[in-house]
């Protein structure tokens, strides 16, 4: 796909990593098809997405790609469209699997992780102002105290709307990255500076944009996410999807 622009939202997601912290449950399968209540994480996913109104996506493959493209083949939704693309270099950090992306996706797409749930309205507070060319947009969780396994999720400092730092180790911070991101052609040229100086995290581009006052965050307020990185996180989300702890508006 070309990179013109499109009125029609489409979304990239990324699932080429092998998930190693769900070891036992990814033996055999790629991470994106774990079950949470009986149902996939990749579509559960495509299925919040859609809940914002997003009916084509592009899904960056690697560990067991051919696994997930078989059943993303065979179980796609009604009137979701589905494109793969193969990242041969899935061990790498997660920066070059969206790198493996650019021309494929228009000039303004969401970005999602294939293993963080959310409520689709906060794709809908992304997409509620017009976002500037160039510029990205992150959906961040302002209550840290909040997070399941903060030690190891990646903390956000913002400032005005706008990101200032961002990273797993920074100290100084008032918000956690969800995962869920609304971007420009600008993400490729940040990734590409990133990946030139040997870091090769989405984190890093997104620093990269923040540099050049390019990186917007939007507070979720207190919608339902959650990052399934482990047994814990995915028992977690079992207990708040399964249990009816949370409610999503689709």
């Amino acid at each position: 796909m070309s990179s013109e622009r499109t009125d029609e939202r489409h979304a990239l997601i990324i699932a080429a990593g092998r998930g190693s912290r769900l070891r036992m449950s990814t033996a055999n399968r790629p991470k994106p098809m774990v079950e949470v209540g009986g149902t996939p994480l990749i579509r559960r996913v495509i299925e919040a997405a859609g809940a914002a109104g997003i009916a084509r996506f592009t899904v960056v493959t690697g560990y067991l790609g051919d696994v997930l493209e078989d059943y993303l083949a065979r179980e796609t939704p009604a009137g979701v469209k589905v494109s793969c693309i193969r990242n041969p270099e899935w061990e790498r950090p997660n920066g070059v699997s969206v790198w493996k992306a650019r021309g494929f996706v228009p000039r303004e797409f969401a970005l999602l992780m294939s293993d963080h749930l959310f409520d689709p309205r906060i794709l809908r507070l992304l997409y509620s102002t017009p976002l500037e060319d160039g510029f990205c947009r992150l959906a961040a969780d302002f209550n840290p105290g909040g997070v399941p396994d903060l030690e190891d999720a990646t903390k956000v400092s913002a400032v005005g709307g706008r990101l200032m730092d961002i990273g797993k180790e920074i100290r100084d911070y008032n918000a956690v990255d969800t995962g869920v991101f609304l971007c420009t052609e600008g993400i490729f040229s940040a990734l590409e500076a990133a990946i030139s100086r040997g870091e090769e995290s989405l984190s890093a581009a997104v620093l990269e944009l923040a540099r050049r006052g390019k990186m917007e965050v939007t507070d979720i307020g207190g919608l339902f996410w959650r990052d399934v990185d482990d047994e814990a996180g995915l028992l977690e989300a079992e207990r708040a999807i399964v249990g009816k702890a949370v409610t999503f508006s689709y």
